[in-house]
């Protein structure tokens, strides 16, 4: 993985909610979006772009503050565009961009996000784009979709793939193929797959174990909606002491057996177990992910 921002958490708040918006400030999470899409009513789409705008005033904990725009093809896309390009794309970090279908979306899109970025003067390229998977098409060209310039995550929206699909909550118990799909895209391409929500906000053994099956598939984290989610996140997302250190053990283990000094061996016994690239990768992906979210080794490989 190249990637090495922490995005176990991706805290979800309606950009028409005032109350939410002014709550949000001190959430503990990795991500937080101010969102116009699904979170917001067409009527109060414009009034959002309000609140949200003056939002930029304000300091979030967040260390990544995103805006979720409505969709390419809806009738509020042009204004959400103004939106970042009267001050919002000064200060927003990246831009969720929903129901994304084919590459195309993304081109389209960062074409918008070059004259966004011109017109506030940043750096072209600086605002990333997470990409929202939601649709039987958009999943058939995740793999372009991941691979293109300024996405750095892909994001499963479960109940926009089941209603694109013709199921109901009832009739699928499981998205692991949708799942792994994203997350073998995402890993190709070197970026962050973050899974969807769990909308039954208030039970939280259903997000626990919705978290526990994406976090075992490798997931990098989840889209939190409801504060009460948020340590339950980190949690199941953040290796444990124990298991990073393992991880950066086996790690100065490899290297030091790979090494002229260490016999360069292409395998090794580590602990009674045999250690090869495999294992270096596998151990390289736990690291990553506690590394990004601030663990350090406790101890270390001793020859």
């Amino acid at each position: 993985m190249s990637h090495s921002r922490s995005q176990r958490s991706v805290f979800a708040v309606p950009g028409s909610s005032e109350k939410m918006i002014g709550k949000a400030l001190d959430f503990q999470v990795d991500q937080l979006f101010l969102d116009l899409e699904d979170g917001v009513a067409p009527d109060a789409k414009a009034a959002a772009r309000e609140l949200i705008n003056s939002a930029g005033q304000k300091k979030f904990t967040a260390p990544l503050v995103s805006i979720r725009v409505n969709a390419l093809e809806s009738a509020w896309i042009d204004a959400d565009i103004d939106l970042l390009a009267a001050g919002v794309g000064r200060w927003i970090g990246s831009v969720i961009l929903p129901k994304v279908r084919h590459v195309d979306d993304i081109k389209v899109f960062s074409d918008a996000l070059t004259k966004v970025e011109k017109s506030v003067n940043r750096e072209v390229g600086s605002i990333t784009i997470d990409a929202q998977i939601e649709s039987a098409q958009g999943l058939v060209n995740c793999e372009a979709i991941a691979s293109a310039n300024r996405v750095t995550s892909l994001n499963f929206g479960p109940a926009d793939f089941m209603a694109d699909l013709g199921a109901t909550a009832e009739e699928v118990t499981s998205n692991e193929y949708a799942l792994m799909k994203i997350l073998v895209a995402a890993r190709a391409a070197g970026i962050a797959a973050i899974d969807g929500p769990t909308l039954e906000v208030r039970d939280i053994s259903k997000f626990e174990k919705s978290s526990r099956i994406s976090a075992a598939m490798g997931f990098d984290g989840k889209w939190v909606l409801h504060p009460d989610q948020i340590d339950s996140c980190h949690a199941i997302f953040t290796p444990t002491q124990e298991r990073f250190d393992e991880a950066s053990c086996l790690l100065e283990a490899y290297e030091h057996f790979t090494s002229s000094s260490g016999g360069a061996k292409g395998a090794a016994i580590y602990k009674g177990a045999m250690i090869d690239e495999a294992s270096r990768k596998m151990a390289l992906s736990v690291y990553n992910r506690g590394a990004a979210a601030g663990l350090r080794a406790s101890r270390h490989f001793i020859a």
